[in-house]
């Protein structure tokens, strides 16, 4: 005897309808574990529902001290972003600013530093500014002169030891070809200078040089 598909529909209909009701009744926020019920804000409003005034007050505590340690967290990595970005700028701006001043404070000679020489201090700020002018005023000047001193220095190194955005401490290597009366040639030394690069406005000038 062949069964149709009629039949079939028939066979399933009448089993559906013979099973037996289930006991199981449809989960409810009291029922469900936590966890799956706030994986929506319908959960979540349904899960406050059911907890008591206190309860609900207390979690709201809660999340609002999550919320503004967040923001607060926020706020301090967006400050030290901002900070960092500006102490590498400086950082390149007093390099570039002090390889291209210290050649010319700390070279010169002795046929033209009369008139010169003087332009260095523009490149000096604070304090050292005016030391140094006394400096060449007093010694080197006069010391040029006598031995018909010229000297060039040229920048062949420079490394940070310290930096933030108004201020930055390096460390130049120097070469320096110095031709005297007092040799019977050119002279090459070498030479390590601490140096204070400090903002003025827009400029980053030498406010210190100290021999290491």
């Amino acid at each position: 005897m062949t069964t149709g598909i009629t039949d079939t529909i028939s066979a399933v209909g009448s089993s559906d309808d013979d099973a037996p009701e289930s006991d199981t009744a449809a989960p409810t926020v009291e029922s469900t574990p936590v966890r799956t019920v706030l994986r929506s804000p319908r959960g979540w409003l349904q899960w406050l529902s059911t907890l008591s005034r206190r309860a609900t007050i207390a979690t709201f505590a809660v999340l609002g001290i999550l919320v503004g340690a967040l923001g607060t967290a926020t706020i301090l990595l967006e400050r030290s972003a901002a900070d960092h970005r500006a102490t590498a700028e400086a950082e390149q701006a007093a390099k570039d600013s002090a390889e291209s001043r210290i050649p010319r404070v700390l070279s010169y000679d002795f046929n033209t530093m009369d008139t010169e020489f003087a332009s260095a201090t523009d490149n000096l700020t604070g304090t050292f500014r005016t030391d140094f002018d006394r400096l060449s005023s007093s010694v080197i000047v006069p010391a040029a002169h006598r031995d018909s001193i010229i000297t060039r220095a040229k920048v062949v190194g420079t490394s940070v030891v310290t930096a933030d955005p108004g201020e930055v401490t390096l460390l130049l290597f120097l070469n320096q070809e110095t031709t005297s009366t007092k040799y019977q040639g050119p002279r090459l030394d070498g030479s390590r200078v601490r140096v204070v690069m400090t903002k003025v406005a827009d400029e980053w000038l030498i406010s210190d040089i100290t021999p290491v």
